[in-house]
């Protein structure tokens, strides 16, 4: 026998392959907690459940194989604790590391210590994407490991916290990086929509408000401050919010091994509170701070550090003069004659990090590429010249091959094209053309661009063009 298929013989039985596991009513795991007590997961393995309802012990688990994918099929499954729950935890303990949960909704997580939770993570890192979080006294509670990444996108967090102020949406304790994107938290319960006191704090393009009725305490609450981007969110502070303050960085002390830097850019902030407001609470003690390009409306006091550098902000206490485009509804994207057009200022990159706002919020938990079509607006939301145009009907504009490798072919039918811009997803020009119907644009790198055309008749039309 050849010495390589002996050495792949003895290695076989050390090889390991991840597993599928399906649970759901017509599956040999009827449950979640039908699986976890069946103890045949491994490292790796993938977890697929059925779009059912799981109530009380059927709908609890504790995963403790690391590198997990567990996801919901077509619809949302629905974890309901029932008054039951698991290690004195919540509905679902996460003791393994780096595991990844998808589209699944968790509601009811109630425990005798108060503080309950739809997701425990014990272990060391964790991605969430397209998930439900309501009525728990956590939506997620972590541990402190002093480590690990958290990845939170596209979910959903309502109605948690048991009242007391010490539970909340969601609570990242001492990890290493919290990314949070494109997510709706509103309405916690007297707790903060979000609190972290993780090392790293990127929080991007999110809805965090209390609306009408909510009574949170703050809106974000980096309790020990961090390295820490709070960029393109919409925030927005209701009359019945317990504290004054929108957003707290380090009020519970600063850890002094971190950087605690606070960069406050593109974010738009809306005050109803009328007892009092300061939108911005920040330890003074933070080694760097600065806001940027950020709308503040609604009676209040921007921040309270003087060490704080401003740049570009706008301060507009009458909401009404915001025009934004449905303030009652809380969109607040912008009319064609608001303030805010034009307004803001580019910055520098902080450690590799761009300062310029790449997406903006779509509601409900979504995103999309935020252009600048001159210079970048004030707040979380760029204007767009289409939305001034809606009800023009848009000429019928073909684009062809889209995606593409090297060339681009425009046709427009009774049209003429004046001029051609494409734009990078930063919103910057990388090619520009004038009267054609091609572009050659082989020394692009892969990526999504945006083509912008302008018409003989000065109507404008924005297409999203993808490059192998």
């Amino acid at each position: 026998m050849k010495p390589f298929l002996i050495l792949l013989l003895w290695a076989m039985p050390f090889l390991s392959y991840s597993m599928t596991f399906q649970v759901g009513s017509s599956h040999t795991y009827a449950n979640p907690n039908a699986l976890y007590l069946a103890n045949v997961l491994q490292d790796g393995d993938v977890i697929e459940i059925d779009a059912e309802t799981y109530s009380g012990t059927d709908a609890l688990a504790v995963w403790s194989q690391n590198d997990l994918i567990i996801r919901g099929i077509g619809d949302r499954p629905h974890l309901i604790a029932d008054g039951q729950y698991i290690f004195g935890k919540g509905i679902w303990v996460l003791a393994g590391n780096n595991i990844t949960v998808e589209n699944i909704e968790f509601s009811g997580a109630v425990v005798p210590d108060k503080n309950g939770a739809g997701i425990r993570l014990d272990g060391i890192g964790l991605t969430v994407r397209h998930c439900f979080f309501h009525d728990n006294e956590n939506g997620i509670l972590t541990s402190n490991p002093e480590a690990g990444e958290i990845l939170i996108e596209y979910s959903e967090f309502a109605n948690n916290g048991h009242g007391d102020g010490f539970s909340h949406n969601l609570y990242i304790g001492r990890v290493a990086k919290l990314t949070f994107q494109f997510n709706y938290t509103h309405h916690a319960k007297i707790g903060h929509n979000l609190k972290s006191r993780a090392d790293e704090n990127y929080i991007l393009y999110n809805r965090i408000m209390d609306e009408e009725t909510g009574n949170s305490s703050r809106l974000i609450d980096l309790s020990n401050g961090g390295f820490s981007i709070v960029m393109g969110n919409l925030l927005m502070q209701g009359n019945e919010a317990e504290n004054k303050n929108l957003v707290g960085y380090g009020l519970e002390g600063l850890d002094e091994t971190n950087e605690n830097e606070f960069y406050f850019v593109n974010n738009t902030l809306v005050n109803k509170r009328t007892a009092s407001c300061l939108f911005l609470d920040i330890n003074g003690q933070s080694n760097a701070s600065l806001i940027a390009n950020n709308v503040f409306t609604g009676t209040g006091e921007v921040h309270n550090n003087s060490q704080t550098e401003l740049r570009n902000n706008l301060m507009v206490p009458d909401i009404a003069q915001l025009k934004f485009i449905d303030e009652f509804n809380y969109d607040y994207s912008l009319q064609n004659d608001s303030p805010a057009i034009d307004g803001g200022t580019d910055l520098e990159v902080i450690n590799g990090n761009i300062l310029i706002p790449q997406a903006y919020y779509i509601h409900p938990t979504d995103e999309e590429i935020r252009i600048t079509f001159n210079q970048i607006d004030i707040g979380a939301y760029e204007f767009e010249p289409l939305v001034s145009t809606k009800n023009v009907k848009e000429p019928h504009l073909v684009i062809y091959p889209n995606p593409f490798t090297s060339n681009v072919n425009l046709s427009i039918k009774g049209e003429e094209i004046k001029q051609m811009d494409l734009l990078d997803g930063i919103g910057k020009i990388v090619h520009s053309e004038r009267n054609i119907n091609s572009l050659d644009i082989s020394d692009l790198p892969s990526g999504i661009y945006f083509l912008k055309v302008l018409l003989k008749d000065s109507n404008v039309v924005v297409k999203k063009l993808v490059k192998k």
